[in-house]
């Protein structure tokens, strides 16, 4: 750790990124069952309160964290509680912010949960072709939903950005070692029953029936689904119904939305 006294003389900038870092690091002890070093924390934390430059809410953060020492004595409290986890986080993420560094879901302290026992899985007759989803954080989030609606497996064409990429794994939080999945032209599913395609200009979700088993066709982020893939669709186009002006969703909501919908009436028809 370094030196309260030697981080007093580092640049503001500099200062206020390591103070952020040795949040994170005690953050990470407090995940893995440790105690911080609470005077020490306090200490670096009382360094922002007199930074007189910085919002009001960044040094009332930053006085939370430093009251913490005195709290924990006198509570006679022997290990730091889930509040000091959320103390230490929002002074961090108020650093960040004043430094301009707004962290995607990847730089998140999320729990870590990338090796998933795929025996626990509930599984439906349900796969899912993804074609040209250019974006790894959509794959990945894509698999994240995929595991938890029960999805069998997971077909991506060419051109889908690989579940392999740093951030598709990172998004996908084990799912994809937990789902199976592999490329595959789409002709694959020629001549496959109950093949669905999420797609504007279909049947509303709520209207939509759902077949007891098939294959759920997602579409390029830009250009969603080409003719080929909608030519493909014998069980129908279903549509997410919208109030908003825009009227569209991010492709890895719209298919979270969709898939818990057909999963909740698999789910229903279930013995």
């Amino acid at each position: 750790m370094i030196p309260v006294w030697k981080l007093r003389t580092l640049p503001r900038t500099t200062r206020l990124r390591k103070t952020a870092r040795i949040l994170q690091e005690a953050e990470l002890r407090l995940d893995r069952g440790a105690s911080p070093e609470l005077s020490y924390l306090a200490s670096c934390a009382l360094l922002i309160t007199e930074e007189t430059a910085l919002r009001a809410s960044v040094r009332e953060a930053a006085r939370a964290v430093a009251a913490w020492p005195e709290q924990v004595q006198r509570q006679r409290q022997t290990q730091p509680d889930e509040a000091l986890r959320r103390a230490l986080n929002r002074l961090r993420h108020c650093l960040l912010e004043t430094l301009g560094e707004q962290p995607a879901e990847w730089d998140l302290l999320l729990e870590d949960r990338l090796e998933l026992d795929a025996s626990r899985r509930t599984v439906y007759p349900v796969e899912v072709y993804l074609e040209e989803i250019r974006s790894p954080f959509n794959v990945g989030s894509i698999f994240r939903s995929a595991e938890a609606f029960g999805v069998t497996r997971l077909l991506l064409s060419p051109g889908t950005a690989s579940p392999l990429h740093a951030r598709a794994r990172k998004t996908a939080r084990g799912a994809v070692a937990a789902v199976p999945w592999r490329y595959a032209p789409l002709s694959c599913l020629r001549g496959r029953e109950g093949v669905v395609a999420l797609e504007i200009g279909g049947t509303s979700l709520g209207d939509f029936r759902f077949p007891a088993a098939g294959v759920l066709l997602v579409g390029s982020e830009e250009l969603g689904l080409s003719p080929s893939a909608l030519a493909l669709a014998g069980g129908g186009r279903v549509s997410i119904p919208m109030a908003g002006a825009k009227r569209s969703l991010n492709v890895a909501v719209a298919f979270g939305v969709v898939m818990q919908a057909w999963s909740s009436r698999l789910s229903a028809d279930m013995p």
